[in-house]
């Protein structure tokens, strides 16, 4: 993947999922698996973050 598809794909998925990906992150991703383990972490991260809805 070159890198102008990998700054489309990773702006697409901070869309969807609602994350930022940080460009120092950005950099670092040189595969497919890269790109998935740095998105989980940074859901769980988001997740983890969230306020917890009282009932």
């Amino acid at each position: 993947m070159n890198s102008l598809a990998l700054l489309e794909l990773v702006e697409n998925l901070q869309g969807r999922l609602s994350i930022v990906v940080p460009d120092e992150v950005t950099v670092r991703i040189r595969t497919v698996a890269d790109l998935q383990d740095a998105v989980a972490r940074l859901v769980a991260a988001a997740l983890s973050s969230a306020p917890t809805p009282r009932t």
